[in-house]
């Protein structure tokens, strides 16, 4: 009885080991990807049709390649107008708004990388097509070179009074929202910090955790900046990010 009683609790121990396995398997993990979908060096995504939202502004979207997230884009006759966008670019030394480069010249997993420019005309939007199925967990992000440089060394590419002195911060926000547009939570990310004595600004890619916003139903991106003038921020509200994280619920 007793060997009997003993091979039972094994087996029931092994059987809970196994299927503690199975569970984990189940909670898959998804990233997005947009390396397909250029194939041009020193390239970014380029459309021609949208809606039109203003004089000099259209809106369209787009999704990455397994339809994971569609994400908000603005353009014009001159190119990226804001929202968010994909693209390929290397140029990690000219400063000003036509620069979308990331600060790391590539992505956080391969060449190609999103950059976001979020404004109250171009509000930086992305959105869960599959709310039901999976989650947000978080991404990498970085700088791009436009504001890198803006903080770094008061290049802008037009005022030159950017500099960052004792003090300052630039900081990324992601707010979660639900499909009614409730508010459901919110993470944030400093970008920059001159606080304390330090003199950071991030040149690598950074993990951003959305655990506060993991059931959004989509995220939207605000940035600020202790840098702020008659118009509003100073500083360029840019950023780059990449490899978009989703768990399975």
């Amino acid at each position: 009885m007793k060997k009997l009683s003993f091979l039972l609790l094994a087996t029931v121990f092994a059987f809970w080991g196994c299927s503690n396995d199975d569970d984990n398997t189940v909670l898959i993990e998804k990233t997005t990807n947009f390396e397909s979908l250029l194939s041009t060096p020193e390239s970014e995504f380029a459309p021609t049709e949208g809606e039109v939202v203003s004089d000099y502004s259209k809106k369209t979207t787009f999704k990455d390649t397994e339809g994971l997230i569609e994400f908000d884009h603005y353009f014009s006759d001159w190119g990226f107008g804001g929202g968010i966008t994909y693209t390929n670019k290397t140029d990690i030394t000219t400063p000003g708004y036509n620069n979308i480069s990331a600060i790391t010249a590539s992505g956080k997993l391969g060449k190609v990388y999103l950059t976001v420019n979020s404004s109250e005309f171009s509000p930086a939007i992305m959105t869960n097509t599959q709310p039901d199925k999976y989650k947000f967990k978080g991404a990498w992000v970085t700088n791009a070179v436009y504001a890198y440089l803006a903080i770094k060394d008061g290049n802008d590419g037009y005022t030159n009074e950017t500099k960052f002195e004792a003090g300052d911060w630039f900081k990324l926000t992601a707010i979660g929202y639900a499909t009614n547009k409730t508010e459901i939570g919110r993470a944030e990310i400093y970008l920059a910090d001159y606080r304390d004595g330090k003199t950071e600004i991030l040149n690598s890619w950074k993990w951003f955790d959305w655990s506060a916003l993991a059931n959004a139903a989509y995220i939207n991106f605000e940035m600020t900046s202790t840098d702020n003038g008659e118009f509003g921020m100073n500083t360029p509200a840019y950023f780059c990010m990449d490899t978009v994280t989703l768990i399975e619920k």
